[in-house]
């Protein structure tokens, strides 16, 4: 029943997203035509929608749509939100969609919204690591993402007024909270915790975080990065987190690097450091590496409660919440080899 409610969702908005999107977008470009409306598969919190807009003076414009996934009510307003984290991004240099439009509107059901530049290149991290055509992105990955991570994590909390931007100054008391709450305890998480708590290393310094910095969220050309995609959890605290997220097994997808299956610590730790001054030790990393794993397990146990209690029908979030099973595998490999 779940498939059948999504797919026809997904009929009904493609009959009748043209429509909406000549009046939304008439604000900003003016009388437009809307050709080549394609809903794309990424992303298990929003959906998303590739078009064309042509304007009163034949010039294409090449857009994104992305919406609030329905029913997830502590996703609402992040499309909103995060237009306005890609303004402030792209005036700190980071490599970002330009922003359109965005916010709530009636035609999307009150939905939040963000229609945004759409930006050539490929985001699907096994071809990016293995095809031969990104070869040459492959060998600036490392580079290219400690410069990206260095502005992010420049950006100020003054640039950020008027956004609701949360602060995580214990994010594994933080992520411990949410665990207790889904009232589903797994014994690898608990010895995770347990961890964690002990091996706390000092913090690395305090900024605004992406949060979700990895393959699959950066958009690369045949030359290197070109847009960091996804900013939905957003938020300040300590840096590493972002480098630690990029060395998760789940986010090696296969490849024998333990940054990104691509590369090694030494070689994250070292341009970051050029690019920002902050200096990591090995250790630090490994910490947030392990954290980010635990963090994920924990991100798809509570997709997978969503889903049985009936808040979303969205077979995609079934799925990771299968996942549980392969982050409990990866702590306890990565536990292994810090000799615990």
């Amino acid at each position: 029943m779940g498939n059948l409610q999504e797919s026809t969702s997904m009929g009904n908005n493609a009959q009748s997203l043209p429509k909406k999107l000549v009046e939304i977008l008439h604000s900003t470009l003016g009388k437009v035509e809307v050709i080549g409306l394609t809903r794309l598969s990424g992303g298990a919190n929003r959906e998303t929608w590739s078009f064309d807009a042509i304007d009163s003076h034949d010039q294409i414009h090449e857009l994104i749509l992305q919406m609030d996934r329905p029913g997830m009510e502590r996703l609402e307003g992040t499309c909103a939100r995060e237009a306005k984290i890609l303004t402030i991004a792209q005036k700190n240099k980071v490599p970002v969609p330009t922003v359109i439009v965005s916010g709530h509107s009636q035609n999307f059901n009150g939905r939040s919204f963000s229609i945004t530049s759409r930006i050539p290149g490929e985001t699907i991290a096994r071809k990016i690591l293995r095809d031969d055509k990104w070869s040459y992105a492959r060998q600036n990955l490392i580079s290219d993402s400690a410069k990206a991570l260095a502005s992010i994590h420049s950006i100020k909390k003054t640039d950020l007024v008027d956004v609701d931007i949360e602060t995580t100054d214990n994010p594994l008391n933080t992520l411990r909270l949410v665990y207790e709450a889904l009232e589903d305890p797994h014994p690898t998480f608990d010895l995770a915790f347990r961890w964690l708590e002990k091996k706390h290393p000092e913090p690395t310094g305090f900024s605004f975080v992406h949060g979700d910095y990895r393959l699959g969220n950066l958009l690369f050309g045949e030359t290197g990065l070109n847009a960091v995609l996804d900013w939905e959890i957003a938020h300040f605290g300590d840096p590493c987190e972002d480098l630690g997220w990029m060395c998760v097994r789940a986010w090696r997808f296969g490849g024998s690097g333990t940054v990104a299956g691509i590369s090694d610590y030494e070689s994250l730790l070292e341009s970051y450091e050029s690019e920002s001054g902050r200096k990591i030790p090995v250790r630090t990393l490994q910490w947030w590496e392990i954290f980010g794993t635990l963090r994920w397990g924990v991100i798809c146990l509570q997709m997978g409660g969503d889903f049985r209690s009936g808040r979303t029908n969205s077979l995609e979030i079934a799925a990771i919440g299968r996942r549980v099973a392969e982050n409990e595998y990866d702590l306890l490999i990565s536990l292994g080899e810090q000799k615990l």
